[in-house]
């Protein structure tokens, strides 16, 4: 925790900085945040050396493959290994060639880190008076059935729901815009000086630093953002915006284009992060939509898809059969699953 660094290469010779660099984890995760909240004026050069070594901003600046730039972290990860195994044998021995050797292997490591640029920069022929290049746009997806977890370069993080995509720029110096088909849930850092925002269909959504959830799937009649931390400001494409705090939501009506705001059940609009289902008043056509996402099932109704009144339900971390069991005995039908589909038979 004495860690004090002048510049972002500071962070590059760390060890515990790399390695949650590579491969985050709760523990890494407890041990920066407590860092910072120690160091927050330099909250932002730990942010500039997370996106340096994290985003594609080497690959992108120095024309570097990507293979090249995952190698490049690894052999400075193996560096900082051997600095980590010279530390514990220096509490062994306590003998002054250790010391020598712990400042070797920091300097190899910034070396080696200052061959790969140097290296990669008078290969691509590009000269230090060349104009900057623009950000590339990343894309990342969700599958039906799967969720999955993406950090931007800025050191927020994303959940995505299923059958999601989010798509961002490689580098946030130009600002924070992300672009959003589906459902996340964001954690954002926070930033004064550079506000997040989120384009979803016809709804921006802008925050500074905060954590919501956004649905905005393209085919879905209603969406909405909910706000768990923070405040968040929602604009329409024709002109309306609210402000929403904590425990509040704004639902968007995409045919009528109208806005409501107002409170919301957590297990109903998030529960989805902690693999919970919830159905509330919603009519049988949503809720075989969303159970299609959920387990990347189809499904196939032998006399229609029309069942008569909305539907309620809570599951938790549930097979689609127990599902299924569930609703079997509201709804009066048998079912069954085969080759990827669900075949619904009513009785």
């Amino acid at each position: 925790m004495k860690f004090d660094p002048n510049n972002e290469s500071d962070f590059l010779k760390h060890p515990l900085f790399l390695k949650w660099i590579k491969a985050p984890n709760a523990e890494l995760d407890r041990f920066w945040n407590a860092w910072v909240k120690k160091y927050p004026e330099k909250q932002s050069m730990m942010l500039r050396a997370k996106e340096l070594s994290k985003s594609l901003m080497w690959k992108n600046k120095y024309a570097m493959e990507q293979e090249r730039h995952e190698k490049m972290l690894d052999n400075l990860i193996l560096f900082n290994s051997k600095w980590e195994h010279e530390q514990k044998i220096k509490e062994i021995n306590h003998t002054k060639d250790s010391s020598k050797l712990k400042w070797w292997l920091a300097t190899a490591a910034s070396i080696l880190l200052l061959g790969f640029l140097t290296l990669s920069y008078f290969e691509s022929g590009k000269g230090s008076n060349n104009h900057e290049q623009e950000p590339v746009w990343i894309t990342k997806a969700a599958a039906k059935g799967v969720k999955k977890i993406v950090h931007l370069p800025d050191g927020s993080a994303i959940t995505l729901n299923s059958d999601s995509e989010i798509r961002y720029p490689s580098s946030f110096e130009k600002g924070r815009m992300v672009e959003l088909k589906g459902q996340a849930f964001f954690e954002v850092v926070k930033n004064p000086d550079l506000p997040f925002s989120v384009q979803s269909g016809d709804l921006k959504t802008t925050v500074l630093g905060t954590s919501f959830d956004v649905s905005a799937y393209p085919d879905d009649q209603e969406f909405h953002v909910a706000v768990v931390t923070g405040k968040v400001k929602v604009d329409t494409e024709n002109g309306v915006s609210t402000m929403i705090t904590p425990e509040e939501a704004t639902f968007y009506d995409t045919q009528k284009q109208s806005l409501t705001k107002g409170s919301y059940d957590y297990n109903h609009l998030i529960g989805w992060k902690e693999r919970i289902l919830k159905f509330y008043e919603e009519p049988y056509a949503r809720v075989f939509e969303r159970l299609s996402r959920w387990y990347n099932i189809g499904f196939e109704f032998e006399d229609g898809p029309g069942f008569v009144g909305k539907y309620s339900g809570e599951f938790k971390n549930e097979s689609l059969e127990n599902v299924l069991k569930g609703m079997q005995y509201s709804l009066g039908f048998d079912y069954e699953i085969k080759d990827g589909k669900v075949k619904i038979i009513k009785k």
